[in-house]
């Protein structure tokens, strides 16, 4: 992952465990540093607020097998009135563009219609500007403008 210096301020550095409960407290613990840093409006902290939750919780499932020994990292930064958030597990990784090209053609990418599987990715896709992950698929970086 780049530097959190060439990315802008840094809001929150950490590793956290994969264990869903403790992953709620550290999304309040970013929510709240992130308050300090920016002004968000009630529908940009619900917005950040799921994205977090999704983004920890795949993480937490898919990624780390739900292994409470494997850990997630997550970066969180502002750089001119965009929130960057990057998530890596200890996973193998997948094969993420062909998973969003299969699931959108399955269900358009309507997570009213889809199963467990593949909804999270959309939900974020959708409440994002912009998704990436990395080659091997077990680092997933967004960014959403505020």
């Amino acid at each position: 992952m780049e530097s959190i210096k060439s990315r802008g301020r840094e809001v929150y550095s950490g590793a956290i465990e994969s264990d869903a409960n403790k992953a709620c407290h550290e999304i309040g613990k970013i929510l709240k540093m992130l308050q300090m840093f920016s002004t968000l409006n009630k529908e940009q902290y619900f917005d950040i607020k799921v994205i977090l939750s999704e983004l920890l919780q795949n993480a937490i499932k898919h990624g780390n097998d739900c292994d409470n020994n494997k850990k997630i990292d997550v970066k969180v930064w502002l750089k001119d009135n965009v929130l960057g958030i990057s998530v890596k597990d200890q996973g193998y990784g997948f094969d993420a563009l062909n998973t969003m090209i299969l699931k959108s053609r399955e269900n358009e990418c309507d997570p009213m219609s889809m199963d467990e599987s593949g909804r999270g990715l959309c939900i974020i896709q959708n409440l994002c500007d912009c998704m990436k992950f990395d080659s091997s698929g077990n680092i997933i970086t967004v960014t959403k403008k505020l």
